[in-house]
């Protein structure tokens, strides 16, 4: 039978990941503290110990003969020098901060990343950025370790980088701002820069999925990076409508410029300090290993959200960055109406703008003269 130990599993794509292996035939195993036992886990053994600790990770993985290790949480170098020979294929989880531009944005002309960046975009370096909010630099660190050891012939090596994920059990869990305003009751919350950015996202079913394809086609996963993230995606303002929607609530999104200080900063992930838009190209997940949404974003977002309504006691996160401060939020909503209604008043000529003509047909006349 074939075995594979899989380190962390209780997270957002744990339960999912373990129960796919489960269904391929494998014999399954999970490496994490023993701190966050779940009901939703299928019945595997466990092997307790911090995946942090150089020492705890080495006791795991002596005598370890497993087909395949995949670490989705952890000091993944650590963990990747363990299993060098002691499985036949090494996946890690990585992220998109390993992209240079994604933060800080300002490293690159112009600022962040394109719209849609493609596969072999320039990566951070590996001493990383000076004075970045985030460390990216030890991601890159990591996927290089990896790869370096498949290049040796430790294992078959394969990196995953996420966007942002959502799903239950998500630390993460960025879509609580929504709800708990809509539980709470609020009629207004303030939304940088209209929620036009766009960063995309996978839910935990998908993440799950695409490391499984990658266990289906071992061949033609080493030695890649594969970005990942759900078929369909939408802005942070259509984030937050689906939220709304599914959820009954009647809250207004009040737009505010992303460069001033707002109770809007606490919905993006580094505050304002990243690139607006952060849209990976999944070419590479998608031609070579077949990937397709296990669950459609759509119906994965409601998912989640039923879930966090049904966990609200215990669902919050000191990951969480919103303070939920209504009182400031409502001074500062009533001063940003003031100043935008001031603003309005000396804007006056401009929404008297003409629209642009219509275009003329190849008569010579406007497309109304040619019914």
């Amino acid at each position: 039978m074939k075995s594979a130990l899989v380190v962390g599993g209780t997270g957002p794509s744990g339960p999912h990941l373990v129960a796919g292996l489960l269904d391929r035939g494998f014999e399954v195993e999970i490496f994490h503290t023993g701190r966050h036992e779940i009901d939703e886990m299928p019945d595997v053994r466990h092997r307790h110990g911090d995946p942090f600790s150089a020492d705890d990770i080495a006791s795991a993985f002596e005598g370890l003969n497993a087909d395949v290790v995949i670490a989705t949480y952890g000091r993944v170098r650590l963990i990747a020098e363990a299993a060098a020979g002691e499985c036949r294929q090494f996946i890690s989880v990585g992220g998109t901060p390993v992209y240079k531009g994604f933060v800080p944005p300002d490293v690159n002309h112009p600022r962040g990343l394109q719209a849609l960046f493609r596969e072999d975009a320039e990566l951070v370096p590996p001493e990383g950025i000076e004075g970045a909010l985030y460390g990216a630099g030890a991601v890159r660190r990591t996927e290089d370790a990896v790869f370096d050891l498949g290049k040796s012939g430790a294992f078959g090596a394969s990196v995953f980088r996420y966007p942002s994920i959502y799903g239950p059990r998500n630390p993460h869990a960025w879509e609580w701002s929504s709800v708990k305003r809509i539980l709470d009751g609020r009629t207004f919350m303030v939304v940088p820069d209209g929620g036009l950015a766009v960063h995309s996202r996978l839910s935990s079913w998908n993440a799950a999925e695409s490391i499984l394809l990658a266990v289906d086609h071992p061949g033609k996963a080493a030695g890649r990076a594969f970005n990942c993230a759900d078929d369909d995606q939408f802005s942070r303002a259509q984030w937050h409508e689906m939220i709304i929607e599914h959820m009954g609530g009647q809250v207004e999104m009040v737009s505010v410029p992303g460069d001033i200080p707002s109770p809007g900063w606490g919905l993006v992930v580094f505050k304002y300090d990243c690139s607006p838009h952060v849209i990976p190209d999944t070419t590479s997940i998608r031609t070579l290993l077949g990937y397709v949404d296990a669950v459609p974003a759509r119906q994965g977002l409601a998912k989640t959200v039923d879930w966090l309504v049904a966990n609200q006691n215990d669902s919050v996160s000191w990951t969480v960055l919103d303070p939920f401060d209504y009182e400031a939020e409502d001074t500062f909503i009533e001063a940003w109406m003031n100043a935008r209604d001031a603003i309005a008043e000396s804007a006056e000529r401009y929404v008297k703008l003409p629209a642009m003509p219509l275009p003329q047909t190849a008569t010579g006349k406007g497309p109304e003269a040619s019914t």
